[in-house]
C-alpha cells in the first residue's frame, strides 16, 4: 500500500514502515491503476466493437430479406404477365387467329382507322365532280385523292400511315393495264385487281418515312397471286348467284380477308377476323341512314365501313417478313 503520507511503500500492516503513519487511506499503485484503466477501455473498445458488428449484421439481413422480398414481387409480376400474355395468345389461337399484336401501350388496338365523315365530304363531292366533268378521265385523280386521304387515317402499331403514289405515276400504269385486257379480250382483268394492290402496297409507308411523292418501299408489299384470288372471286361469284345476293357480305368478306392476309406493312403481315354477319350488320345500317339522309350520309357511311374492316384487322406476324415470289 502506499502511504498517503511520506507517499513511499507502507507495507502491508496499519501503520507505515517508512514513517510510522497510519495507513488508514489505502491506494492502489498508479502503475496498477493505470492497467485498470487500460483494460477497462479495453473492454469497452471490444464491447463496442461486438455491438457495432451486430448492429451490421442484423442491418444486412434486413436489406437480404428486402432485396429477396422484391426479386420474390418481380417473379410473381412476371410469371402474371407471362400468363396474361400467353393468355391472350391462347384466345386468339382458339379462335383461330395466330398470335396478333393485342394492343399499344396506351390501350389503343394495333390497327384502327381515325377518319370523320365531315372531313370526308368535302372529298366526296369533289371527286364525283371530277368524273363527271372528265367523263371519268380523271379517275387516277380520283384514286389517288382517296388513298391519300384512307392511308392518314390508319394507324398500325402506333404509327400513321402515309401514301406517295401520284396520278401521274398510277394514269401510265392504267392505260398499260387498260390495253392489255382489251387485247386478251378482258382476261387480262384478273390481273389488273392483283397489279392495283402491289401499286397501292409499293406506295405505302409510314408518315415518319415519308419524304415526298412518288417513293417506293420494299418492306410494304402485297404477295397475292392472280390464280389464288381467282378462285376466291369464282367462290364468291357462285355464293352471290346460288344465294340470290344474300350471301354478297360472306363473299366479299372471303376476298377481304385474302387480300388482308397477302398485306405486309414495314414487315407486318396483317390478317382480318371480320365476319360476313358483321359486314352485312354495317351495311344494313348504312343503307338505312343513307335512304332517310336522301344520300347525304353515304361520306360517313364509307368512314363506318372503314373503321369496322381496320377494326377487324390485326397483325398476324410481326419481323422481317419478305415478299413471296
Amino acid at each position: 500500500m502506499i502511504c498517503p503520507n511520506c507517499g513511499n511503500e507502507g507495507g502491508e500492516g496499519k501503520f507505515c514502515v517508512s514513517c510510522g503513519g497510519p495507513l488508514t487511506q489505502m491506494t492502489v499503485q498508479p502503475q496498477f491503476q493505470q492497467q485498470n484503466q487500460d483494460q477497462q477501455q479495453f473492454q469497452n473498445q471490444q464491447q463496442f466493437q461486438n455491438q457495432q458488428q451486430f448492429q451490421n449484421q442484423q442491418q444486412f439481413q434486413q436489406q437480404g430479406f428486402q432485396q429477396q422480398a422484391y426479386q420474390q414481387q418481380g417473379y410473381q409480376q412476371g410469371f402474371q404477365q407471362g400468363y396474361q400474355q400467353q393468355g391472350y395468345q391462347q384466345g386468339y389461337q382458339q379462335q383461330g387467329y395466330q398470335s396478333p399484336q393485342f394492343q399499344q401501350a396506351g390501350g389503343q388496338p394495333s390497327i384502327y382507322f381515325d377518319g370523320e365523315g365531315m372531313e370526308y365530304l368535302p372529298i366526296l363531292l369533289v371527286n364525283g365532280l371530277l368524273l363527271m366533268v372528265t367523263c371519268g378521265f380523271a379517275f387516277p385523280w380520283v384514286v389517288c385523292r382517296n388513298l391519300k386521304w384512307r392511308k392518314s387515317h390508319t394507324i398500325v402499331n402506333g404509327h400513321r400511315l402515309a401514301f406517295t403514289g401520284t396520278p401521274g405515276d398510277l394514269i401510265g400504269n392504267w392505260i398499260k393495264w387498260w390495253l392489255l385486257t382489251v387485247v386478251t379480250c378482258g382476261i387480262y382483268h384478273y390481273w389488273v385487281n392483283i397489279r392495283i394492290h402491289e401499286w397501292e402496297m409499293a406506295h405505302t409507308c409510314f408518315e415518319d418515312d415519308y419524304h415526298g411523292d412518288g417513293m417506293e418501299f420494299a418492306d410494304c408489299f402485297y404477295d397475292g397471286e392472280v390464280g389464288e384470288r381467282l378462285g376466291q372471286e369464282l367462290v364468291a361469284g357462285l355464293m352471290i348467284t346460288f344465294s340470290c345476293g344474300i350471301a354478297a357480305p360472306w363473299a366479299i368478306v372471303r376476298i377481304l380477308k385474302y387480300d388482308m392476309e397477302h398485306t405486309v406493312v414495314h414487315g407486318m403481315r396483317l390478317g382480318f377476323n371480320g365476319t360476313g354477319a358483321g359486314y352485312w350488320g354495317e351495311n344494313a345500317i348504312i343503307g338505312l341512314l343513307t335512304a332517310i339522309t336522301c344520300g347525304f350520309y353515304s361520306a360517313w357511311g364509307i368512314c363506318r365501313i372503314n373503321k369496322w374492316t381496320y377494326r377487324n384487322t390485326y397483325i398476324q406476324s410481326s419481323g422481317n417478313v419478305k415478299m413471296q415470289y
